[in-house]
């Protein structure tokens, strides 16, 4: 197929959507072509997305001009950048090209195409056919090369990149043809130094795969192609610089993995384990991952793992890779690599490139799309795996070297997964080089090697050595996973070699770790563990990499190996060497790391000075809840630790904050040194790390500073107080953000009522001081102030807060508030209220008046009784005495009243106890308050009315009854101080709430059925307020119940007939009612709407607001009597009208204060009076409640299911893993093998051999073992003939050993078994034969030598009892009943343990008597074996033979003599009678 420029193009350049040029096959097809030039940074207008936002919103289509200026300093900066980026490259890289084609001697090809050069390349992909096929393409490089030059100026070309002899036997005409026999006789000599050329690289840009469809975002992958001779340091630099690889974060780590290719693959749990732990070790420690970048093998592994979790940054319109995977692959090995190829120096911007899952054997491999960068070494070699081990051995040195040696000073891991021998040399030449090597065992040939011989492997004397024949089943490994992979004449020697490298990698045992893919661990830990066990072992580690250790455990969040590995009693710590790190555990929220590092001795008042504070705040995120809230309240987009800034900041969200900070005064010190050294730290610094994790949501971080620092009590309230204030400012949209905080504050209200339950439980009366005194450490403020300001409900409902309530709202009276009630009445019973005291002395009866009249309880009464008679006296104002051209003296007394309840309200406003005059209105001014000042300021203006002018005396009057109705309602303020009608009030409230936003609601039907009636029922209508009336009047009355079915469905006769005699006209419009058919239809439908729908829509509203209050009435009533206490607390003991004196003598004493220039506040109240020692003992008090508190807390977890699960299953992995350590310890001790072997049983003499991998055949080890005790029986009768004193017993011993000398070829061993098939098959037909001819003959003789071989039976036990019931009918009835007890002994009780018994050096002997009663089995027991214990029965036949493929044991049984042997019981006499026992139990247990 030809191009429209006359080139042609392959099926494959048309597929990929481009055209392949004569050299670099790189063109783009015409569409794509488009969107290049379409996206072309010189052709497009540059704007960030936030510009482009405005423009939209603005209407713009353009860029405002200031866009155009930016749009041009973009692209300017842009081009720059690139041009930057192609010099670079074009000074530093280098890539090779073959110029001579001289085909390799010996090729086994069917045609002459095939025929490959020296170089690896066929003919036609050589770069000079490419390049005389289609001489316009654009030279490489505007330098060109002397050799070039010469090469330009001769005519015929082709004669100096292949020879005369080749010329005819290659040309196109004839290279379908086979090659000729004599292609040997124009060999040429082909050197690399002598036909590679070496030229600027023209293979760099950005990969963009067009068959890749991914979940997500995806970025085309950066790549370059250069010599394997260039530098590492410039590669590093255009990682570095040009491809910004280290944005947005550094690494951490790089893992570079290794392993399995065409023939490897990860399937299941194995595959899930690996992704998992690859992505959290990546994304914990923001890592690079090295591998060959092939789609293939452990490269896809990895990259299907990146695509699993690739994430991406967005930041400035940029996207960046989270996760990213570097593939380092030969450039001569790439599937398609022509269409990388730049056409010259600029580069390929993007490469459209197509990845295949296909891999042909000995074929180059395509790439894997998931890689996000691509280094391709070229070493001039093609279609070959060559050249890049040494130069990707080379990059992994610099990145791990230090900085001062031009490296990165990053740690390296190496991760083996499955390989060949190039596996095990990347994990020598890795471990030789100091790199930490992880194995992932079970994943087969290369790893499996690796950890056989690790695991196998102990010190002795410094050196790691392995037993002989350990060493001998490692060389079998390697020559079953690479014999056949060498040369048969080279293969033992290239095996001894591969056994060489992995001894010397086991000797680096330090630097390996063995990784069970089968197993729950994580691989991510294992990374972690092998870094932190490779630095380890440095016993002399200086600081630096101590803290290097710590910043892996830190990045890892591992507090249990920082602690048990880093932190060690003989390392010493200088002071100041772990405040960087207690910094970034502080950013990046690592709590267990900040108790840790407080445990180990970072003294947070030295740490947490101004500046790093400072430090910390400007670490905020810039798109963080708290940043938009500081901008809304102070105008400011920074939150920085300035001190006025931070301290207005707080004091809107706290009400009151103070700075904090510990100045040179406050500390008794003199000049110097420590003078200088304490400016700028705090005296509390745990508060101001607990404000900044409070207002980053570090909710953890902000409990662990709780736990630490001062107060926890009112700490926590004041936790809540911000929650609270941070959860308001949050827009409705953000209900998830609202939710997490109001859930913060919840928990922080949880523990200071938790911590005040557990004060007030040891000591009631410090648990109400705690609550009552001013808090020194927060500006002053009691708990209880706080909590009421942040509607902690619950706190205050606590029982010590209800204590303090009750005490200052009777000031301490005893009494019941009855009596309380009646003193107020009868003031002479004041004298018998009882009074509590602090000391012994009697309360004489001045001091009792005195807290009496003062008390806020007997204020209350009084100011109840005072308005009662307040209100029956403006009733009787309004009913009687009010008339119409004079003021009455009752009309004046009202007026005077209320100037006193004025006068009342403002200084109970001012004398609140809240910090601010916002504090104030909110907790006490509220609604009812401002109704009452406005009712109150209402009747004052009708009073003055009334006195101005008598001609409104009617407005006057109703006036004063809508104050009237509100001096009514606000009776039930008086309802407060009742537990019952208290709540009550609440449900008002908020029915009143609720059924305003319902009348919304209704309101419109409302509209829509008025409007639509009259607009049907008057055809016609003037201009007037009464059609706004009937709009809202009949549909209003209707819902109710009034129909007005007269004015809704007739008409109005007389308008009708009073306008047509007025008018002389009959018939017409008329502006008078007239009925209309859909007026009754549009009444039923609003009818059922409004009456069933809203209404019912109404109650049920109504019912959930009543069962939400009703649930917290408690608290909610709790809650009220906290501000009803402060109200009547900070009142004088004068109520209205009689509070004006009161008021006049506050007055002058405020005046005569001024001017003698005496403080304006009262004088110290309780909570000022306490002492440092006081308050210090509190302090304590209160810190010991709280651990008391978390140690029970704690218990508690400890008890819990959840934590129960836990340990238990860390119970039993710990034990899984000790049970494994013990059996490879016995193994290496006893010389068992964990690998299969063939299991032998031997009875006797008589060898019974079970096939590969499993054991003996069951019931031919009975029938054997049988046949013998009948040989033993009569061999023993006729010694017992000779002497009457032996008595002859029989012996089973079962031993556990191995032998793998008995190991066979697997093939050989399956013709055996078809052999033995096939002569048991023609025995079996030969024996019917001879019984159907005659009877069966027995010979006794033959009994002692019986050498046969069955196979594993399905159901042995009815065979075995078929074989022994024919041998038994030779013996007598006794000894019939004791080989049938004995044959249910062995059936039942030995062959399952033989089946389940763990890989361990034991013996086992049973003993049978002729002389023992009953024929009972006696048993003599092996030193090596607890019966009891280590015998349990189980006869699962599956089971056993997985356990003999994993444990490979041999089995010897043997049969013979004993002499001695201590009697034990019967197991099914024991057996009999314990089920009998059972069945008794069950018995009685039904009865």
């Amino acid at each position: 197929m030809a191009s429209p420029s006359g080139s042609k193009v392959s099926p494959v350049e048309m597929e990929y959507g481009v055209m392949s040029s004569s050299y670099g096959g790189g063109q783009i097809s015409k569409s794509y072509q488009q969107d290049e030039e379409f996206s072309s940074p010189s052709k497009r207008e540059k704007m960030t997305l936030q510009q482009a936002r405005y423009a939209n919103m603005r209407g713009r289509t353009k860029p405002a001009s200031t866009f155009s200026k930016l749009e041009k300093r973009s692209t300017a900066i842009e081009y720059e950048y690139m041009n930057e980026m192609r010099t670079f490259i074009r000074q530093n890289f280098k890539q090779k090209e073959c110029s001579r084609f001289v085909p390799l001697p010996n090729q086994k090809v069917k045609r002459r195409r095939d025929l490959k050069c020296h170089c690896g390349e066929i003919l036609s992909g050589h770069y000079f056919i490419r390049f005389m096929k289609n001489p316009n393409t654009p030279q490489v490089s505007s330098s060109r090369s002397p050799e070039q030059a010469l090469l330009d100026s001769i005519p015929d070309i082709q004669h100096h990149f292949i020879s005369e002899e080749l010329q005819e036997i290659m040309a196109d005409e004839n290279l379908e043809k086979p090659p000729p026999m004599n292609l040997s006789s124009v060999h040429e000599e082909w050197t690399t130094e002598r036909f590679i050329r070496i030229q600027p690289t023209t293979s760099f840009g950005k990969i963009n795969f067009v068959n890749v469809e991914h979940i997500g975002g995806t970025k085309p992958a950066k790549y370059i192609r250069l010599s394997d001779s260039d530098s590492v340091d410039k590669v590093l630099e255009l990682m570095e610089v040009h491809w910004r690889i280290m944005e947005p974060y550094p690494p951490s780590l790089v893992i570079s993995v290794v392993g399995g290719a065409k023939n490897f693959k990860l399937d299941g749990r194995m595959r899930d384990t690996f992704n998992n732990g690859l992505i959290r070790a990546a994304k914990t420690t923001n890592a690079w991952l090295i591998t060959s970048g092939f789609n293939m093998g452990v490269m896809k592994s990895v990259g299907q793992a990146v695509q699993q979790g690739q994430s991406f940054s967005w930041d400035n319109d940029r996207m960046t890779h989270l996760l990213r995977c570097i593939g380092i692959a030969p450039w001569g090995y790439v599937k398609d690599r022509r269409f990388l190829e730049g056409n010259d120096d600029k580069g390929k911007f993007p490469a459209y490139f197509k990845t295949s899952n296909v891999i042909e054997h000995g074929r180059p491999v395509p790439l894997n799309p998931d890689h996000t960068h691509f280094i391709f070494v070229d070493d001039g070699s093609r279609n070959s795996y060559k050249g890049v081990a040494s130069f990707r051995a080379q990059l992994e040195e610099k990145i791990k070297a230090p900085k001062s040696a031009s490296g990165l000073e990053i740690p390296l891991v190496l991760v083996v997964v499955e390989g060949g021998t190039d596996a095990i040399s990347d994990a020598h030449t890795s471990l030789q080089h100091g790199i930490p090597v992880v194995i992932c065992s079970g994943t087969g040939r290369a790893a499996d090697i690796i950890a056989y011989a690790y695991s196998h492997t102990k010190t002795e004397k410094d050196k790691r050595v392995m037993k002989p024949k350990h060493e001998s089943k490692l060389m079998d490994k390697i020559r079953e996973a690479y014999e056949k992979s060498f040369k048969p004449n080279e293969a033992e020697a290239k095996c001894a070699e591969v056994l060489n490298k992995v001894k010397e990698c086991c000797e680096k045992a330090e630097l390996v770790t063995i990784f069970h893919m089968n197993k729950h661990e994580d691989l991510d830990l294992s990374i972690l563990s092998v870094l932190l066990k490779a630095r380890s072992s440095n016993t002399n580690m200086t600081e630096s990499e101590r803290l290097n250790q710590l910043g892996l455990a830190l990045t890892w969040n591992r507090v249990d190996i920082a602690q048990e590995e880093i932190f060690r009693e003989d390392v010493l710590w200088p002071s100041g060497s772990l405040d960087d790190t207690m910094t970034r555990a502080i950013l990046e929220d690592k709590v267990e790391f900040v108790r840790l590092l407080i445990q180990q001795g970072v003294i947070m008042k030295e740490y947490l000075t101004k500046e790093r504070l400072n430090k910390l705040y400007q670490e905020i995120p810039k798109h963080s809840h708290i940043l938009r809230v500081f901008t809304k309240l102070m105008g400011k987009d920074s939150l920085s630790r300035d001190e006025k800034t931070l301290s207005k900041f707080l004091n809107k969200l706290l009400d009151k904050y103070d700075g904090d900070l510990e100045y040179e005064s406050d500390l008794d010190i003199g000049e110097g040194s420590l003078k200088g050294a304490i400016e700028g730290r705090f005296k509390r610094p745990y508060k101001q790390l607990f404000l900044w994790a409070i207002l980053n949501h570090r909710q953890t971080l902000a409990k662990l500073c709780w736990e630490l620092g001062e107060e926890p009590v009112t700490s926590a309230i004041a936790a809540t107080r911000i929650y609270g204030s941070l959860s308001q400012e949050c827009p409705r949209h953000e209900s998830s953000l609202k939710e997490k905080l109001n859930a913060y504050k919840m928990e922080f209200e949880n523990l200071a009522t938790s911590v005040l339950d557990a004060c007030h439980s040891v000591d009631p009366d410090k648990a109400m001081i705690l609550v009552e005194r001013k808090s020194p450490s927060w500006n002053s403020v009691t708990c209880m102030q706080m909590a009421a300001a942040a509607n902690d409900q619950k706190f205050l409902s606590s029982v010590a807060c209800q204590n303090s309530i009750g005490t200052q709202w009777k000031t301490g009276i005893l009494s019941s508030w009855q009596m309380v009630l009646f003193a107020a009445l009868l003031p002479p019973l004041i004298l018998s209220l009882e009074i509590a005291t602090a000391s012994d002395k009697a309360v004489t009866y001045f001091q009792k008046l005195v807290i009496f009249f003062t008390s806020p309880i007997s204020k209350f009464s009084y100011g109840a009784l005072m308005y009662l008679a307040f209100t029956i006296l403006f009733t009787y104002l309004i009913l009687v005495d009010f008339t119409a051209y004079e003021i009455t003296p009752i009309e004046i007394v009202c007026m005077v009243w209320i100037i006193t309840y004025i006068v009342d309200d403002v200084h109970t406003f001012i004398c609140f106890p809240s910090p601010t005059i916002w504090g104030k209105i909110r907790d006490w001014y509220g609604v009812l308050k401002a109704l009452d000042l406005m009712n109150f300021i209402l009747a004052l203006v009708g009073f003055i009315v009334h006195l101005a002018s008598r001609e409104y005396f009617m407005a006057v009057k109703a006036i004063y009854c809508v104050n009237c109705i509100i001096f009514f309602v606000r009776v039930m303020k008086l309802y407060i101080a009742n537990a019952t009608l208290g709540p009550k009030l609440i449900m008002i409230k908020r029915m009143l709430e609720e059924l305003s936003l319902f009348i919304m609601v209704l309101l419109m039907f409302l509209l829509a059925y008025g409007v639509a009636s009259q607009g049907l029922l008057y055809t016609q209508r003037k201009r007037d307020w009464e059609i706004l009336k009937d709009v809202f009047y009949y549909p209003y009355w209707q819902l109710f119940g009034e129909i007005y079915l007269d004015e809704t469905t007739g008409t109005d006769d007389a308008c009708v007939s009073s306008y047509y005699n007025t008018t002389n006209t009959a018939g017409g419009i008329t502006p008078c009612r007239t009925a209309h058919w859909l007026v009754p239809v549009l009444l039923a439908c609003y009818l059922m709407v409004g009456n069933v729908l809203l209404l019912n829509l109404l109650i049920a509203i109504f019912s959930h607001v009543f069962d939400t209050v009703e649930k917290n009435s408690i608290e909610i009533w709790k809650y009220q009597m906290y501000f009803l206490s402060m109200e009547y607390k900070n009142k004088t003991f004068l109520v209205p009208p009689l509070s004006i004196i009161s008021h006049i003598l506050l007055i002058f004493g405020w005046i005569f204060r001024r001017i003698r220039r005496k403080c304006k506040a009262k004088s110290k109240d309780k909570g000022d009076l306490y002492e440092d020692r006081q308050v210090q003992y509190l302090q304590l008090f209160e810190k010991e409640m709280m651990a008391n508190f978390l140690r029970n807390l704690k218990a508690v977890e400890m008890t819990s299911m959840e934590m129960t699960v836990s340990k238990l299953q860390k119970r039993v992995d710990d034990l899984a893993k000790l049970i494994e350590e013990e059996m490879i310890a016995d193994q290496q001790a006893g010389g068992m093998l964990p690998y299969e072997s063939t299991m032998v049983a031997t009875l006797g003499g008589e060898t019974v051999p079970g096939s590969a991998h499993k054991w003996p055949s069951v019931d031919r080890v009975l029938e054997v073992k049988s046949r013998e005790n009948i040989g033993i029986h009569l061999n023993g009768k006729a010694k017992h003939a000779q002497n009457d004193e032996e008595k002859p017993k029989s012996e089973i011993v079962i031993k556990f050993e191995t032998d793998s000398a008995m190991e066979e070829d697997r093939h050989a061993r399956k013709l055996k078994r078809k052999e033995r098939k096939k002569k048991k098959k023609e025995k079996k037909e030969k024996e019917k034969r001879e019984k159907e001819d005659n009877p069966v003959v027995r010979d006794d003789s033959k009994l002692n030598n019986v050498n046969e071989q069955t196979s594993f039976s399905k159901k042995p036990e009815l065979k075995q009892k078929n074989v022994l019931d024919e041998e038994n009918s030779f013996l007598a009835p006794q000894q019939q009943k004791a080989e049938s007890e004995k044959r249910d002994f062995v059936l039942k009780s030995i062959i399952p343990e033989l089946r389940r018994q763990k890989p361990m050096k034991q013996e086992l002997t049973f003993v049978k008597s002729d002389s023992e009663e009953e024929g009972k089995p006696v048993i003599a027991r092996s030193p090596n074996v607890n019966w009891r214990r280590d015998i349990t029965l189980d006869s699962d036949e599956d089971n056993l033979s997985r356990m003999n493929r994993s444990s490979g044991r041999k089995i010897s049984v043997e049969l013979e003599h004993s002499d001695s042997g201590e009697e034990a019981p019967s197991f099914l006499a024991r057996r009999r009678h314990k089920e009998k026992r059972k069945k008794q139990r069950y018995q009685n247990e039904s009865d």
